[in-house]
């Protein structure tokens, strides 16, 4: 006879390949923290629902893929399906904490945050605890990718996107300014909607997106506050800019229609399985300051670009057991890194499952592997009997017992789905309430409130309610380590909010099935530099 532990872990077997069916995978996003395992989200396509691994994980992150681990959001301002996904976290001396971006089905950008309760579950970290954060873009693409990066407490945070016409540009925030739209980072009008960034250090920003069918674009933020625009592996011609000075590069002042490929540049390479057409685009900085950009081709491969002596060339394709094969061509995928380890993460839906690439410090390659849905000491916990009984059980009663999984995983979900309802429309009442008082001085990460319409507040089903300015508590920020080079012996600092990047692209139509700037940016530099 099966064992009741047997039993049980069978019908936990069941019940993630049947939430593999049921959750369509969208958007990924993920970012470190300097501490354990890197953080990972994503979206379920069919529902909206933005599911997370634990965030007391520890050295391997835990996905469980269960309605406990969704984030909960205010109505009317709830994530629309196929949004793009953005994030970074840090860790404070209550624990872990995190600030994600997404967008609606208005297309408006919202900020919220959460902190990290004893079980691992994000929870709301005040009331409010979600803004809409767009509202002086004039402009923002439906399918846009997202990516947020942490500047420290002077120079606050950006989030980079697309314009409808594909500029690229981005929301600025500062506890001096609130938010606001910042210039063009790029005023090309791009094909690709899927955008990446990363900044070792607040004076050295670069965002990458596809450029087109056969290029891709980055654009590199210099010391004066300009950012220079390149593509590879075809280049730009070079332009005259306003000072008539001739044979200068391109940077974000040129005119759209200036920009024009060098068809006569001698190009001996090109992107392999590249159609433009990615879903998403990842960007990670080494520890000796060069970058890497990484995309899953139409081949369903997962592809590295590599910058070497400031020129960027193709890389070593890596063995199926440590790149395998992704579930889409052109897969969504995320990516982030920490460069003073020299380490890098990447994660995307390989046979059905959330899987984890991973580059140690030593520049080698760990075998891939399924992010797990439980943590370690449970994994750990089967008995040998106990692993006989569960190959036996399969065989015999597998059919049945897949039917009661079903039964209960249903009746869960519908209690849970209940009890959330209940617990939004309270959380909706609550924040017309919060929205009168200022965030409590522990919350280390508040951002200000407000609308299209420049009226601070929320949305709560469909209806806009009004609120004082939230401001961020200056002395609460935690500002990013400085880039250090490794020349000699390599320095480590703690970094408790190393938060990189990180992306996702922008939406697709295909499903997965997953088991478990100008003078104003030049002014923002010198302040970043104060």
């Amino acid at each position: 006879m099966m064992s009741l532990f047997a039993f049980r872990t069978l019908i936990h077997i069941s019940i993630w390949a049947l939430w593999s069916e049921w959750v369509a995978a969208g958007s990924i996003a993920t970012w470190t923290t300097g501490a354990d395992s890197p953080q990972v989200i994503m979206q379920d396509d069919a529902t909206g629902n933005i599911y997370y691994s634990l965030c007391n994980s520890g050295d391997v992150a835990v996905f469980p893929g269960t309605d406990s681990e969704t984030f909960v959001f205010n109505n009317g301002i709830t994530p629309k399906n196929g949004t793009s996904l953005t994030g970074v976290g840090w860790v404070a001396d209550d624990g872990a904490w995190a600030s994600i971006w997404h967008m609606t089905d208005r297309n408006d950008v919202v900020n919220s945050v959460w902190r990290c309760d004893e079980g691992g579950h994000f929870v709301a970290a005040s009331v409010p605890n979600q803004w809409l954060v767009s509202r002086s873009v004039t402009s923002i693409h439906p399918n846009t990718g997202l990516v947020a990066i942490n500047l420290g407490e002077t120079s606050g945070y950006r989030v980079y996107f697309h314009d409808e016409d594909m500029a690229t540009r981005y929301l600025i925030y500062t506890t001096a300014t609130g938010w606001d739209t910042g210039p063009f980072v790029s005023q090309d009008h791009v094909e690709g909607t899927p955008i990446s960034g990363a900044n070792p250090d607040v004076n050295a920003i670069t965002v990458v997106t596809p450029r087109d069918g056969s290029n891709i674009e980055v654009a590199s933020l210099e010391s004066n506050g300009t950012w220079l625009i390149t593509s590879f592996p075809t280049p730009f011609e070079t332009v005259t800019n306003s000072r008539n000075e001739t044979n200068v590069s391109v940077t974000n002042n040129t005119n759209s229609s200036s920009f024009s490929l060098n068809s006569s540049a001698q190009v001996d390479w090109s992107l392999e399985a590249w159609d433009g057409n990615a879903a998403g685009i990842g960007l990670t900085v080494n520890s000796d300051g060069s970058r890497n950009i990484f995309y899953i081709g139409n081949d369903s491969l997962l592809h590295q670009v590599n910058e070497v002596n400031d020129t960027w060339q193709a890389s070593t394709q890596q063995d199926s057991s440590i790149w395998p094969q992704a579930d889409a061509p052109n897969a969504q995928f995320a990516s982030t890194f920490d460069f003073t380890l020299n380490e890098l993460w990447i994660y995307y839906m390989s046979g059905g499952n959330l899987t984890q690439i991973h580059r140690g410090a030593g520049n080698n390659w760990d075998v891939a592997n399924r992010l797990p849905t439980e943590p370690p000491a449970t994994q750990s916990g089967l008995s040998t009997g106990a692993k006989a009984g569960i190959g036996v059980g399969a065989g015999v009663a597998g059919l049945a017992l897949i039917g009661i999984a079903v039964f209960f995983f249903l009746r869960r979900r519908k209690g849970r789905k209940e009890k959330e309802k209940a617990e939004a429309e309270a959380e909706a009442v609550a924040a017309v309430v919060g929205n009168q008082q200022q965030p409590p001085s522990s919350y280390p990460s508040p951002a200000p409130a407000y609308t299209a319409d420049g009226a601070e507040g929320q949305w709560i089903d469909g209806r806009f309610y009004p609120s004082q300015n939230q401001n961020k508590p200056e002395e609460q920020w935690q500002s990013p380590q400085p880039y250090q080079p490794a020349t000699g012996p390599q320095v480590v600092y703690e970094m408790p909010n190393q938060e990189y990047a990180h992306e996702m692209g922008s939406q697709v139509d295909y499903h997965e099935m997953p088991a478990n700037a100008g003078n104003h940016e030049a002014t923002e530099r010198t302040e970043s530099r104060t």
